[in-house]
């Protein structure tokens, strides 16, 4: 009976079975060491948690990976640094989108006013129709130079304001004119006897 065990005696087979235990304990122990060596390393840049990470799994083995699970950071270099893109790009969206002076609503960078308040916020280009800003020289669209506001104003009230005086003048003074002619029509043919007629 004792020769049918493996090695010819139970002792042999017990001593085999000890050392494949060991030796899989042996693997376990340096994949886990490997592992948490490779992880902490794609978590931190900081060489003393990646000495005690390392630590903790080469002298309590399992237990010291259960607690480095535990104490971990919970996220990566990529991962943190992809979240910190992130972070970035919303706050310069953030900073992109522009607010109206006056009643701090969010406007957009075409509006010539603002459309809840009415605060003029940009300058029409004269020959593009583009919106300008008043702290700008020159359209940047098309080089036209920018007039400014006030002078744009001041150029244009006159120009607008003659045809306007010009055509109110003008019916007025044809209507006063055929009142004074109507009258005197009519004090002239109020003489005249009632069969004859106002010569042409």
């Amino acid at each position: 009976m004792l020769a049918a065990w493996p090695g010819g005696s139970w002792q042999d087979t017990v001593w085999l079975g000890v050392a494949l235990l060991v030796a899989y304990g042996v693997v376990l122990w340096l994949s886990a060491l490997v592992w948490v060596y490779r992880d902490i390393k794609s978590r931190t840049n900081d060489l003393v948690s990646q000495l005690v990470s390392v630590f903790l799994a080469l002298i309590f083995n399992l237990p010291g990976l259960l607690l480095y699970l535990i104490l971990r950071p919970q996220e990566t270099l990529s991962e943190a640094y992809e979240r910190a893109l992130e972070a970035e790009a919303m706050l310069q969206e953030l900073e992109r989108l522009e607010t109206c002076p006056s009643c701090r609503r969010r406007i957009e960078d075409s509006y010539l006013l603002c459309p809840y308040c009415r605060t003029r916020l940009r300058q029409a280009c004269t020959e593009c129709g583009r919106a300008l800003s008043f702290g700008w020289v020159a359209c940047p669209y098309c080089g036209t130079e920018r007039v400014p506001v006030t002078a744009a104003e001041a150029a244009g009230s006159p120009a607008q304001s003659m045809p306007s005086a010009a055509g109110s003048s003008t019916p007025a003074r044809r209507v006063r004119a055929s009142a004074e002619g109507g009258s005197a029509l009519g004090g002239r043919t109020s003489g005249l006897p009632a069969n004859t007629e106002p010569l042409s």
